[in-house]
């Protein structure tokens, strides 16, 4: 085995539900994965470790941090696998496999993945993908999410929507997002979709008001860049 994981804390949890938070399409995985357990408070209890990761340390709250990590919520029946690293194709595989032993052992109703996808249809709109059939057709009905009719999904979250990868049904819920920024706007997105889904009460203001501040930045980017063209003229672009 080329992962291994490494136990900070014992697993107390049975019958949580397992979000998973990947670098996609505008980091929206590990954004929302990320803020979400640092607004509901979760502990760390572990991380995943190999020597085929690139040799990267996170840092949060002035605390150096594994960009694999595992967090609980035990009176939430909740359980975070974050990365902040996208894992190399050649582990892939092993990593859905580890989070497939995960929800197992924690005897998880479901998987939910998180992320981003550029469909470029609607702005706003928040897709999702889901081994269970009846499932995306609640959420379709409900008017939460629509669905993807073509398109792909990659690394450890498409592996685990790859049919019986999972002994549990399995869910995408992918932001509209932008491909060249962090884009936190889809991430508050898909993180309201996923507190309909658990009935958690996660407070996004923040997340929002980042989100806000990225968007006039970008603005103000593309208004200099047009004054800019303007006073060199066509030949430069």
């Amino acid at each position: 085995m080329d992962i291994e994981y490494k136990k900070l804390l014992p697993l107390n949890v049975k019958d949580a539900t397992v979000v998973i938070g990947f670098p996609t399409s505008g980091l929206v995985g590990s954004i929302a994965a990320s803020y979400l357990t640092s607004k509901l408070g979760m502990k760390m209890v572990g991380f995943y470790s190999s020597d085929k990761l690139p040799p990267i340390t996170a840092i949060h709250d002035y605390k150096p941090m594994p960009p694999i990590r595992v967090y609980a919520a035990p009176k939430r029946n909740l359980v975070v696998v974050l990365s902040e690293i996208i894992v190399p194709v050649s582990i892939s595989n092993e990593m859905a496999e580890h989070i497939a032993k995960l929800a197992e052992d924690v005897k998880a109703p479901m998987v939910i993945a998180l992320g981003g996808m550029s469909m470029h249809e609607e702005p706003n709109a928040v897709y999702a993908v889901s081994t269970d059939e009846r499932l995306l057709n609640e959420l379709t009905k409900r008017k939460l999410v629509k669905k993807v009719k073509e398109g792909a999904t990659t690394g450890v979250v498409g592996m685990l929507l790859f049919p019986k990868v999972l002994k549990m049904p399995a869910l995408a819920l992918l932001g509209e997002s932008d491909t060249e920024r962090a884009d936190p706007d889809a991430a508050v997105r898909v993180l309201r979709i996923l507190s309909k889904l658990l009935d958690i009460k996660v407070d996004t203001r923040e997340l929002e008001k980042e989100a806000r501040i990225l968007s006039a930045g970008a603005k103000e980017s593309v208004i200099k860049s047009k004054i800019l063209k303007k006073k060199l003229g066509s030949m430069y672009g």
